[in-house]
This record gives structure tokens, C-alpha cells and sequence, in this order.
């Protein structure tokens, strides 16, 4: 399934790209633009979520490591 999606996620991205070619050849400026400006809200927020799927993992871990070393001294 992931597999399928990270498909599908690489050819939207592709026809993002080639969206905003065209329409900076047909000098359609402002819609050229937005795409990008979408485009960079979208890696914006992945990279937050990954940020926060990493702070969680590293709470988590901080966590356990305390409680393992109180149990083995």
C-alpha cells in the first residue's frame, strides 16, 4: 500500500512540475506561482510532520532508556 501511494504522490509531483512549465511558457505567471507556493506549503508541512513523528520517537525512547536503567541497577 505504501508502495502504491509513494507512486502516486511521485507522479502528482511530476505533473506539478510540469504544470508550472507550462504555465510559465503560456505566461500564465500567477497561476505558475501558486503551484509553486503550494508546493512548498505541502514540503513545509511534511517536514513538520516528520519533525513531530521524531520528537515523539525520541520521547518515547528517553523513557524507556530511564526505566530499563532503574530496573538493572
Amino acid at each position: 500500500m505504501k508502495r502504491i501511494l509513494s507512486r502516486i504522490a511521485l507522479a502528482l509531483l511530476l505533473m506539478t512540475f510540469a504544470a508550472i512549465v507550462l504555465c510559465f511558457y503560456f505566461n500564465q505567471f500567477i497561476y505558475a506561482y501558486g503551484l509553486i507556493v503550494v508546493l512548498l506549503l505541502i514540503f513545509g508541512a511534511m517536514g513538520q510532520l516528520y519533525k513531530l513523528k521524531n520528537d515523539e520517537y525520541m520521547y518515547s525512547k528517553l523513557n524507556r532508556r530511564d526505566e530499563y536503567e532503574d530496573y538493572t541497577r
